[in-house]
């Protein structure tokens, strides 16, 4: 996750992100599902309408403590007849941290592999207005005076951002690793590229393969090519 990276581009830092999942962890109601939730989004930048619908079955753990997110298209929830579709669904990676959170809550809550991950501590489902209420409020009392008066984080989309952000500058920014950020994010890559541009670090010229654009405009050439034969008409 960034911090600010232009002069009218904004991002929450980590410090602000961890912060605000630490004080919603704190709050005696549904604390510590609220923070789960709010950490799938500030570290595999889901959209909160995909991480809602997230089932114990869809979490895949690795050996070394990651793991990795099957994500359904669109928000919908996967059906027996998903399988059949190609590309429907999407993986992302989960770091340890996110999956240590998401195993926590899946053992504190004793869930089954087909149970939602994210449901209110009274088996309620957790919906829109009560994470963003918790939103607002954590915003509230973790930034200072004048990031809270600001356009800083003020949706909770502000954690995906960060997330995509973090994963642009901290590559190698090359068109495979463009490609493989949008797939994640479940956006295009022009997309990403659109939407992202800041993150991206403009070559020098000397970096710029001019000899290979050269090539790939130059006009070919003519004088090689045998000439039209003339076409005889009645």
């Amino acid at each position: 996750m960034a911090a600010v990276v232009g002069a009218k581009t904004f991002h929450l830092t980590d410090r602000q992100c961890f912060s605000i999942l630490d004080w919603a962890a704190e709050q005696p109601q549904n604390g510590l599902v609220l923070r789960a939730l709010l950490a799938s989004i500030a570290l595999a930048a889901l959209q909160p309408k995909e991480a809602l619908l997230l089932r114990v079955r869809d979490v895949e753990l690795a050996d070394d403590g990651s793991g990795w997110l099957l994500i359904h298209p669109q928000g919908q929830e996967r059906r027996e007849t998903d399988s059949e579709r190609g590309g429907a669904e999407r993986r992302v990676p989960a770091c340890r941290e996110l999956v240590a959170l998401l195993k926590a809550e899946i053992t504190r809550r004793d869930l089954r592999p087909d149970d939602a991950i994210f449901v209110l501590d009274d088996g309620r489902p957790l919906t829109a207005p009560v994470y963003r209420k918790t939103w607002q409020q954590a915003r509230a009392a973790v930034l200072e005076a004048h990031a809270a008066d600001s356009s800083l984080g003020r949706n909770i989309s502000a954690l995906r951002d960060a997330c995509i952000a973090a994963w642009l500058k901290n590559g190698d920014q090359s068109a495979a690793h463009i490609f493989v950020v949008a797939e994640c994010a479940g956006m295009s890559a022009p997309r990403l590229a659109e939407r992202f541009a800041y993150c991206l670090r403009k070559p020098t010229r000397d970096e710029i393969p001019w000899d290979r654009l050269e090539a790939a405009l130059a006009l070919p050439d003519l004088s090689s090519e045998p000439a039209p034969t003339a076409v005889c008409r009645p």
